[in-house]
């Protein structure tokens, strides 16, 4: 126990320092680079939370995935870079709130500088927590079946979001200021559905993989509610662009949303007609 603890601290502080040079090394615009520094003291305490929890999840995924090496990797890295960078930062390129000033390049940047973090801290801990002697799977997916699981995961989540936002936005005074400015900023309500439709869908397929390398309902449910709840875990670090009043709302908005919709759609991917009739 003592052994995975130091372990799994070592990895979070693998992740910390990797996330640190990467956000420093990426030729942000010179805006963002003057916007995107927080002059919070407890800014390292809270990108060491954020790595520990993702630490937890990559060993969560390993212990119970029937499968290792450089195919575990490749899975992991697919489904936390996909699911923890781009579909964060995604919408970013089609919303220009008031905490969006981003540039186009910026958002790419940002989505990427995720990638290094994990790529750094992986293969540390395939190597520390895999399970060698697990026979390796091979997930089959019914193309047809998954092409409407997909579907029905894109209304989920524009409902999910909807549902969530107006929580939130009932709980949080403030919150219901910005909150009103984004939308008024939004062009076409009916293709803004259309983008959160498309998010939820490609959610759902970026977390195929893991059904792949899984074989038990629930550790599976899990790890899709692990992986999901990222995306809302790293709004505990300090940023210029959120104040801290707004972050706790919007924290509570991804977390409630993310475990949610996280059930939802585990259930769904792993849902299978021929399984249930023979069960």
């Amino acid at each position: 126990m003592i052994k995975t603890v130091f372990r799994l601290l070592l990895c979070s502080i693998v992740y910390t320092i990797a996330f640190l040079v990467a956000s420093a090394v990426m030729p942000y615009s010179q805006s963002f680079k003057e916007m995107g520094s927080s002059e919070s003291p407890f800014i390292m305490l809270f990108i060491m939370i954020y790595g520990v929890f993702v630490c937890l999840t990559i060993y969560f995924i390993i212990r119970h995935a029937h499968s290792n090496g450089t195919k575990l990797f490749l899975n992991i890295i697919f489904v936390m870079f996909f699911v923890q960078s781009f579909m964060t930062h995604i919408e970013s390129l089609f919303i220009n709130g008031p905490f969006y000033t981003l540039t186009k390049l910026d958002v790419f940047l940002v989505m990427l500088s995720g990638l290094f973090p994990l790529i750094a801290v992986t293969p540390l801990l395939i190597k520390f927590f895999q399970i060698k002697d697990r026979l390796l799977v091979k997930g089959k997916n019914n193309v047809k079946i998954l092409f409407v699981k997909l579907c029905i995961i894109g209304i989920l989540y524009l409902c999910s979001y909807i549902l969530f936002g107006f929580i939130v936005t009932w709980l949080f005074e403030n919150f219901q200021t910005h909150y009103g400015e984004t939308i008024a900023n939004i062009p076409n309500a009916y293709l803004y559905a259309f983008i959160q439709i498309l998010r939820g869908i490609l959610y759902g397929l970026f977390i195929i993989p893991l059904k792949n390398i899984i074989k038990a309902k629930w550790e599976f449910i899990l790890s899709v509610c692990m992986v999901y709840l990222c995306t809302s875990v790293q709004l505990i670090i300090p940023n210029e662009f959120i104040p801290n009043h707004l972050r706790v709302a919007y924290f509570i908005e991804m977390t409630g949303a993310m475990l949610l919709f996280g059930i939802i759609v585990g259930n769904i991917i792993w849902w299978d007609k021929k399984q249930k009739t023979s069960a």
